[in-house]
């Protein structure tokens, strides 16, 4: 009894092993972990591989197209993966079609350099990966004949031609701070629309610019040239102010002519103390104005600035021209008084 036991166990033993071993042998199943991909993946060797991959590339994405799977019933799919520079490969897309031909990527970087391969899938197995297919995105063209004003007042105007590319949606004007980088000082939401004005900025200074163009999937273009603009510089401070000293409850003053043939007045600006604030006091467009006052003997500052066109008006100078109006006279004296023939002589 023992003995047909003990033969029994050695039966079922080797038929367990040749069971296994036919499993192990015929399988195109295994267990497979790339070294690329965080996860496992089940390998069906037997599952057909992707060949002849095409691409085509966008600014932010990119295209595939692949051909017609013949047995397109022994797969439920494609599988999609993405490797970049410097990370690792990731899977991107399942394609739960097996009729699929054509696929793309999308939110990518700009002039940036991808890895992918696709692979088909059934169930939970998936066939080896394709060949690796090496694509670099694309970029939008700068935008071109870009210039700056030199002139305008504490403004300066950026113009260029519009961008070619009908996809490009608005344009982002940037200017350059003092440490060399720029940063955006306004947007224009319009390809045909190719002027922007920067404003309030400081009088007579060079600031320079440069376009982005962006499409309406948001991809920027490569910055255009760098320009350089300026604004208009104040009026030059006015020469040879003269002010009277001896007159009669008034002080006269005049001044030479401004050599700018854009000046068109002149403002006048007093004050009866040397350091206090100085009030604006009158306009003229002649080179000389008569200040009346009510008081004798008074001292007064004045500060005389060219007005131009644009209506800049020069800086006030720091030493101001000095005026007096003269002492009151004094009362005469009576030493002598006659009448004759009814008329009184003193």
């Amino acid at each position: 009894m023992r003995s047909w036991m003990k033969k029994k166990y050695f039966t079922l033993l080797l038929q367990s092993s040749v069971v296994l071993a036919v499993f192990i042998g015929c399988s195109s199943t295994r267990n497979h972990t790339f070294s690329a991909l965080n996860n496992q993946e089940n390998i069906d060797t037997k599952l057909p591989v992707v060949h002849s991959i095409k691409t085509i590339n966008d600014v932010s994405s990119v295209g595939f197209e692949w051909p017609k799977i013949a047995d397109t019933y022994d797969i439920d799919g494609f599988i999609l993966y993405r490797l970049k520079k410097d990370s690792k490969l990731k899977r991107i897309a399942t394609i739960k079609n097996p009729y699929a031909t054509h696929y793309y990527d999308e939110g990518l970087e700009t002039e940036s350099s991808y890895t992918y391969q696709l692979a088909t899938y059934k169930g939970d197995k998936i066939s080896n990966l394709s060949e690796p297919i090496l694509v670099k995105t694309s970029f939008i063209n700068p935008v071109e004949s870009v210039f700056a004003s030199l002139e305008y007042p504490k403004s300066v105007k950026v113009f260029w031609s519009p961008h070619p590319n009908p996809s490009v949606s608005r344009y982002i004007i940037q200017r350059q701070n003092k440490d060399g980088k720029f940063s955006s000082v306004g947007i224009v939401k319009n390809r045909l629309f190719v002027e922007f004005f920067d404003m309030d900025l400081e009088d007579g200074k060079k600031y320079r610019y440069q376009v982005i163009a962006e499409n309406f999937m948001g991809d920027k273009s490569r910055p255009s040239v760098m320009v350089e603009g300026k604004t208009k510089d104040l009026p030059k401070e006015i020469a040879n102010v003269r002010v009277s000293q001896n007159l009669t409850r008034q002080i006269e003053l005049s001044w030479d002519k401004s050599p700018e043939e854009d000046v068109v007045a002149y403002r006048i600006y007093a004050s009866n103390n040397r350091n206090d604030k100085y009030k604006f006091i009158a306009q003229t467009p002649n080179t000389s104005y008569v200040d009346k006052i009510e008081k004798d003997n008074l001292t007064r500052y004045y500060k005389v600035v060219a007005l131009d066109k644009t209506h800049l008006e020069g800086a006030l100078p720091k030493e101001p021209a000095m005026g007096e109006t003269s002492d009151r006279p004094e009362a005469p004296i009576i030493t002598k008084g006659t009448i004759q023939d009814s008329s009184a002589f003193i």
